[in-house]
């Protein structure tokens, strides 16, 4: 992609996350994003269909890095390294999480992080089960459940406990569960 596309795209999404933590969705409107970011409308439009879309790419974007970074530094097996490494990431960057979370854009997020999570955990118990009695389907939505809840949790509520804490008392909670899905 040329990179001014991408400069633009990326101008037009910054600034929709900073009038999302100013405005709230709803009052945010494309004269808003053009203005603030200095661009024509009819720029805004070369790039997003509206604002609908350009919250989906950014909650598509905000997911996608998160994933990326846990495939960068975590394996496939549910570990204190793995978790770590996730709540880590999140608390760098935890000023827009808490903002995708909080404002909750009618669930958006929440759904797309969620759908992506399942898809992982389900590949992992297709790889790792070692009883198959274990039905997969209940065991991915009560892992990623779960993990989503807790997740939330530590972000709408400022992370009230550390990195250590909240990794070491997940794996605790996920222990009767996660011993099947350890690799043989």
């Amino acid at each position: 992609m040329d990179r001014r596309i991408q400069k633009t795209r990326q101008l037009i999404m910054n600034t929709f996350i900073g009038l999302l933590a100013e405005k709230g969705f709803e009052k945010i409107t494309i004269n808003d994003i053009a203005e603030r970011a200095n661009i024509n409308r009819g720029t805004f439009y070369l790039h997003y269909v509206d604002k609908f879309d350009l919250l989906d790419k950014c909650i598509e974007t905000y997911v996608e890095l998160l994933l990326n970074h846990c495939a960068d530094t975590a394996d496939t097996t549910l570990n204190t390294s793995a978790f770590q490494s996730i709540f880590e990431y999140l608390e760098k960057n935890f000023t827009i999480y808490k903002l995708l979370l909080s404002n909750e854009c009618f669930g958006l997020f929440s759904s797309r992080l969620y759908a992506v999570l399942a898809q992982t955990v389900t590949e992992v118990i297709g790889i790792k089960s070692e009883n198959n009695a274990f039905l997969n389907d209940v065991t991915t939505h009560f892992l990623t459940s779960g993990f989503i809840g807790v997740l939330e949790w530590w972000i709408n509520n400022s992370m009230p406990c550390n990195v250590q804490q909240i990794t070491t008392q997940l794996l605790f909670l996920l222990e009767p569960y996660t011993k099947h899905l350890v690799a043989r």
